[in-house]
């Protein structure tokens, strides 16, 4: 299947909603979801768009080569706080390669390795039960000043009647507890962690591709 031919079936599944990893858990007659968290839109949220904007983060059009790293099917559902769906939000997700550096101007890591081949930037719309699908790969650690960032995935979301800037963080990462971003997002709240800040993996769960990871992030918009 070529590249193009593979991402349009890629955004066509998202659409339909296919496969089980759509399956959520988070049923209308559930009691009040907690929202997710709000978080910092970051440096290096991409105000110039790059050429190509779809579901699959890992290939682009005319590069013999795909993006380097692990694969990973990012799914989950945008939900308000009765645990209703939203349909048709708005999805965006940005984030850094699988050796920690983006696709932007303004990062000036010149030490880390670029990767020509990873999109890094997406564009989605929900489908009617608010479920989204992206193919991409687990993005690196990164250095920031003094510490270093926990590997994470930025959203941008706009609902019905709510946007939320988010970020979804891989769990149990050993760089979590000094990652200063995140806990000046979390406003301290950092022992526990809130769980709905975290992607729930399943490593060789992808429902797109064998052997790629399967991470689900379920996102809360409080009204929709």
């Amino acid at each position: 299947m070529s590249n193009t031919s593979r991402r349009a079936w890629l955004m066509q599944a998202a659409a339909l909603g296919l496969g089980a990893g759509f399956v959520s858990p988070r049923l209308a007659s559930a009691a009040t979801l907690e929202p997710s968290w709000p978080m910092d839109l970051g440096p290096f949220y991409p105000v110039e768009k790059p050429l190509e904007s779809d579901a699959d983060l890992t290939r682009l059009d005319g590069h013999a080569k795909r993006a380097q790293g692990q694969v990973v099917e990012l799914t989950g559902r945008i939900l308000a706080h009765d645990g209703t769906p939203v349909p048709r939000a708005k999805i965006e997700i940005w984030q850094a390669n699988s050796f920690g550096r983006y696709h932007h101007h303004g990062d000036g890591h010149d030490t880390i390795q670029p990767d020509p081949d990873f999109q890094g930037y997406a564009l989605q719309e929900a489908d009617d039960q608010g479920r989204f699908r992206f193919l991409t790969v687990k993005p690196g650690a990164y250095p920031a000043g003094s510490f270093m960032r926990s590997p994470h995935v930025h959203f941008d979301v706009q609902g019905r009647y709510t946007r939320l800037v988010t970020q979804m963080y891989y769990p149990n990462e050993p760089l979590l507890g000094q990652d200063k971003v995140l806990k000046h997002d979390l406003f301290g709240h950092t022992n526990p962690m809130p769980a709905n800040i975290f992607g729930a993996l399943t490593p060789g769960g992808s429902t797109l591709e064998p052997g790629a990871a399967l991470c689900r992030f379920d996102i809360v918009l409080g009204d929709g």
